[in-house]
């Protein structure tokens, strides 16, 4: 070192902290080394408050979609109903209404991939931001984002990853659960199990009409198919309005605890200040 000028340089006794070279020895000053993860994990982006009331607010639409989508389910089986009890009254224009009406709902389905990428995008920038208190924290930030997609694995990874920044952003590691998280994700969870079973009752029904050849072909072109998937549809919609309207309230308490916590930052200056001070 004697070809060193005076400066802050890696302790040769232990890595873990820098000490001051005077120019032709080492002193007993020490200095933290910075940690390695801080350039790891950015600061949370100024609009990510923005990022939150558009979650917010694509919540509250898919809400709006998801009732307009229950009303539509309602109309299917009422026409079923008159199908079967009343054909006669029925006209061709009748089955081309609830066949735009069918068609209509495709837009519940966009929005709601939509709403799904804001959410994922909230929760990932959270959860990678210095805002969260990293000795707290059990998950890695990318599970934001996957957990929503494995297999058996999204029935409760993105529910530990909300619960893991509301750990992060508060520095406790066993955070209580509010109720409204609670509910929407058992909720959320719960449109999953209707979804698969609705889609899988009406393929095996419809796979045992296509075997019976003495039944009757559909009248104005109206497909039984819509019938077996509005009768369970409807439910997995009421299931799903409930949990969207939760979801506002998880987002917005969550929200509040990142932009007022700053326990990532505020742990790490204090850190640094004890061991120098």
């Amino acid at each position: 070192m004697s070809t060193q000028g005076a400066g802050w340089y890696a302790d040769p006794q232990d890595g873990r902290w820098l000490r001051w070279w005077d120019g032709s020895s080492w002193t007993e000053h020490l200095h933290p080394l910075p940690p390695a993860t801080a350039a790891q994990h950015p600061d949370l982006p100024r609009r990510w408050g923005l990022l939150s009331v558009l979650t917010q607010l694509a919540l509250a639409v898919m809400v709006l979609l998801c009732a307009y989508g229950l009303w539509v389910d309602r109309q299917v089986l009422a026409f079923d109903e008159e199908l079967r009890l009343r054909p006669d009254t029925l006209t061709v224009a009748d089955g081309e209404r609830i066949d735009a009406l069918l068609t209509s709902t495709f837009v519940v389905s966009a929005w709601m991939l939509v709403t799904g990428v804001l959410v994922i995008s909230w929760l990932y920038t959270a959860h990678r931001s210095n805002r969260m208190d990293r000795s707290v924290v059990r998950h890695a930030s990318g599970w934001a984002v996957g957990g929503w997609f494995v297999p058996v694995l999204n029935f409760w990874r993105p529910f530990q990853m909300v619960t893991d920044v509301r750990r992060g952003a508060t520095g406790d590691p066993r955070p209580g659960i509010p109720f409204s998280q609670g509910w929407w994700w058992g909720l959320f969870a719960g449109q999953y199990v209707l979804s698969w079973a609705g889609q899988t009752r009406a393929s095996l029904r419809a796979g045992l009409r296509a075997d019976t050849s003495t039944e009757a072909p559909p009248l104005l072109g109206f497909s039984q198919v819509a019938v077996d998937v509005a009768q369970w549809h409807q439910w997995q919609s009421v299931v799903t309005i409930a949990a969207g309207l939760l979801a506002v309230v998880v987002v917005r308490n969550v929200t509040r605890l990142v932009m007022t916590g700053q326990t990532g930052q505020s742990q790490s200056t204090n850190t640094t200040t004890s061991l120098t001070g």
